[in-house]
């Protein structure tokens, strides 16, 4: 259990830890900065302690604000993962944990941000307070400090004196509440329940993110922050050392030289955004080539098949791509898995038919209707991709173990295909055995996947290649009583009464501790890639055995490398 932790689990702690720990960092860097640098001693002696915590948390979003975008660049991880044996096993792992950092990274900038408008709104507070002091009793003391805390030409002179007023007729006030409010609104729209169920929502609301990085980028805009440029240089010859000074008379000190703080936000964004404007670059201009729509076929199961070609467009089993048809949504974007192998003369994906998206593409294509459309009716439709993923690592392994779930089971109809072309023309692979499970809540869900598992089981069959390809099919619910009946009356026959494959549906859930041990005993002393497709229950408890069953103490056992597809 403690090596299948180590192997499965200890690379992405390292990093995620790493990540904590340059955070934890900054942070106390800024927060000691601001409590002992003799330059912010007079913004310190008006703000106090919400001063540093503003500034440290402010560091944290800058930093956060670098990474964010990273992720989500996804011919940027493509390249990384493509450069084959230049980048370990472990660290393309990594990378296939993109969505999950990203998500890490948005937390810590809400967490840090929270932090930073609590802080400076007792600054506004006080700053408030402050000049509400100076206007009544015009005191030099209160005069210097405010100097030092605030540049006091940027607030009218007809301000209120309450911390809203001051705080709004500030950039960085104004700025402030525009970028919570886009980033409350991001956040809120991300939920499971809301991305699920509302993805236009979702996708719509989460463009949001210009408005919150344009006013980041303006947020220092006026420099309302000074900076004591005298404080270090202060000696008894030459006083304006804030420690010494502001114990004597102000008239035997030089009066202290102010300026403003630089902006920060924009430099540290810089590099990030950069990269992301490439990466949409890239997108657009694939966006411009031309899709042909070679066939559209209809399959059981509200499951429609789109074949197409595209000049220059090359892809890897297990890769998916991202689909927009501009006559159904014109800024929407849908990831879906290749179900076609780089062998065969054109590219396909399988659509289930759910949601509005796919209902609309569904009428468009001409399916339920008489019959579908000519090819110069059908919608114009723009690929971006091909994009790597962790399935396409599966040939990397001696062991495959392909684990789908439902409609989770189009990432692995690509790799089985080029399997197939592989082996039937005699090209050297490391993988010498595959294990393939798909789990259905209903037998109509096997009908239009199953033509394709019984054409390979079949071809591999012929040529004495049987052992290559091990079939577990899993019929969790949904059948009827016909069913069962029409099962008992082919009992005797070949091919399996449901999906006519020579390989038995098993009715239930799999045993998945059996299952493991089986394969664990079977193959010693190897690394088992275990490549699952499917929902975050099934997921978490392959997980779980993955780490259980690799580096069992009772002898020689296989080690279980988890994958799961992330879009």
């Amino acid at each position: 259990m403690v090596y299948g932790w180590v192997v499965n689990e200890l690379p992405r702690w390292i990093v995620f830890g790493s990540w904590i720990c340059m955070n934890i960092a900054l942070f106390i860097y800024q927060f000691y900065n601001f409590t002992v640098l003799p330059r912010y001693f007079y913004s310190r002696a008006v703000l106090r302690e919400a001063l540093m915590f503003a500034r440290g948390s402010a560091m944290i979003i800058n930093f956060n604000i670098i990474l964010i975008l990273l992720p989500v660049c996804r011919n940027l991880i493509s390249l990384v993962r493509g450069t084959g044996r230049c980048v370990p096993r472990t660290m393309k792992r990594i990378l296939d944990k993109n969505l999950t950092f990203h998500k890490a990274v948005a937390w810590m900038i809400i967490t840090a941000s929270a932090m930073h408008i609590m802080g400076h709104y007792y600054n506004y507070e006080r700053i408030a307070a402050s000049v509400r002091l100076n206007r009544l009793n015009n005191v030099e003391g209160v005069r210097l400090l405010l100097q030092g805390t605030v540049r006091l030409e940027l607030l009218p002179a007809n301000v209120p004196l309450n911390p809203i007023a001051v705080c709004l007729v500030t950039a960085a006030g104004f700025t402030g509440h525009i970028i919570t409010l886009a980033l409350f609104l991001m956040v809120t729209s991300s939920l499971e329940f809301i991305r699920r169920s509302y993805f236009e929502i979702f996708w719509y609301t989460h463009h949001l993110f210009a408005i919150f990085l344009l006013g980041l980028a303006f947020h220092q805009y006026q420099q309302l922050l000074p900076v004591q440029l005298n404080a270090e240089n202060g000696t008894d010859d030459l006083p304006h050392f804030p420690s010494n000074c502001s114990l004597k008379s102000l008239d035997s000190c030089d009066p202290p030289i102010f300026n403003a703080a630089p902006p920060q936000s924009w430099t540290f964004m810089f590099a990030g955004l950069l990269i992301y404007i490439i990466e949409r670059v890239v997108r657009f201009v694939r966006s411009l080539q031309r899709v042909v729509i070679i066939k559209v076929v209809q399959h059981p199961s509200k499951t429609i098949e789109l074949q197409m070609r595209k000049k220059g467009f090359h892809a890897e089993a297990g890769q998916y791509v991202f689909i927009n048809v501009p006559s159904v949504a014109y800024f929407e974007w849908h990831p879906f898995t290749l179900t076609s192998s780089q062998e065969e003369a054109y590219f396909s994906v399988h659509i289930r038919i759910v949601g509005d998206w796919s209902e609309e593409l569904s009428k468009q294509l001409g399916s339920g209707n008489d019959g579908f459309k000519q090819s110069w009716e059908l919608p114009l439709i723009t690929i971006d991709g091909p994009f790597g993923t962790a399935s396409e690592d599966v040939f990397e392994h001696e062991v495959g173990m392909l684990v789908g779930a439902g409609i989770g089971v189009t990432p692995f109809a690509s790799i089985l295909k080029s399997v197939f072309y592989k082996l039937t023309s005699e090209k050297k692979i490391s993988l010498k055995k595959v294990y393939f499970y798909w789990i259905c809540p209903e037998p109509q869900s096997f009908e239009w996947f199953a033509d394709m598992l019984s054409s390979v089981e079949g071809q591999l069959t012929a040529k004495g290649m049987s052992d290559f390809l091990d079939i577990h099919i899993y019929l969790s619910r949904g059948w009827k009583d016909k069913d069962a009946f029409a099962v008992y009356l082919r009992e005797g026959e070949e091919r399996d009464a449901i999906t006519g494959l020579q390989a038995r549906t098993h009715y239930g859930r799999p045993d998945w501790s059996n299952i493991f041990d089986e394969i664990s005993l079977s193959h010693p002393n190897t690394d088992v890639g275990v490549f699952f497709c499917g929902p975050p229950a099934l997921s978490h408890n392959l997980h779980e055995k993955c780490n259980q069953y690799t580096g069992r103490s009772d002898g020689n056992r296989a080690s279980f490398l988890y994958n799961k597809e992330n879009f």
